[in-house]
């Protein structure tokens, strides 16, 4: 990848808050220039003064990237802005809980369009620019659901399993070009909106993990941002788990 490695041009899909906010702004202290996204502009406030208060430059976006002439507009603004895009991380996401026999039409489509769909589109948005530029490197993330049972989320376990599938092809088809493309699957993360926030779920979850915690988002910015930035071509196609050592069944949310 030809990047300006003090300075490379990072896109941040889902960015408003939570992991994608952390790693908006992990990237700001790296010395990135960071592009941040989400379907309501207002919500990007927050996240653009952390970036800059990290001593990062940033675009704010708005983009819905369940629809495809958004995504282009996406790559199209941040490579004008910017003048190139070095990183990609697909962190737009959407989850709600319900088994699987209850599950409707909408409820399958908009998991999938959430996870999935924004996922390939926002790839297929930026690869003109990575290849017009000689190379760049795509982050999707992904989830322990897809390598592992995860009750009463069914649409996400496969999504997320068509966003390992899809990280593979990608590298496979694109190496050719200088484009990396991986994934990380993610255990449970400490977020503002997160069911383990709820003292239930939390203990559950800790009493399966071997260190006895949840990650929170800054660390899995941390090792996001390694796996984007580390200058190794053969480092594709991989789907690497940041799951605390976790190997047991999600459990659904304690609706008590």
């Amino acid at each position: 990848m030809s990047a300006d490695r003090e300075h490379p041009v990072v896109v941040v899909t889902g960015s408003a808050g939570g992991i994608g906010r952390s790693i908006a702004v992990e990237a700001a202290r790296r010395g990135a220039q960071v592009v941040v996204n989400s379907r309501r502009a207002e919500r990007l406030v927050d996240v653009v003064a952390d970036v800059e208060r990290a001593g990062g430059e940033v675009l704010a976006v708005e983009a819905d990237l369940r629809h495809g002439d958004q995504a282009d507009r996406l790559a199209a603004e941040a490579a004008s802005h910017f003048g190139r895009i070095d990183v990609l991380v697909n962190n737009a996401a959407g989850l709600f809980f319900a088994p699987a026999e209850e599950l409707t039409d909408n409820g399958w489509r908009s998991v999938i369009d959430a996870n999935l769909t924004t996922t390939f589109l926002a790839c297929r948005a930026v690869f003109p620019y990575l290849c017009d530029q000689g190379g760049g490197t795509i982050c999707n993330l992904s989830s322990v659901a897809a390598l592992r049972p995860h009750p009463h989320a069914s649409h996400y376990a496969a999504a997320k399993a068509g966003v390992n599938s899809l990280t593979e092809t990608l590298a496979y088809e694109w190496a050719p070009h200088g484009i990396r493309v991986n994934a990380v699957a993610l255990g449970a993360v400490l977020t503002e909106a997160s069911r383990f926030r709820r003292d239930t779920d939390r203990a559950l979850m800790e009493a399966q993990l071997p260190g006895g915690r949840i990650a929170t988002p800054d660390e899995v910015a941390v090792a996001v941002l390694d796996l984007c930035l580390v200058e190794s071509e053969y480092l594709t196609g991989a789907v690497v788990r940041l799951d605390g050592g976790f190997r047991g069944v999600m459990a659904p949310p304690d609706t008590r």
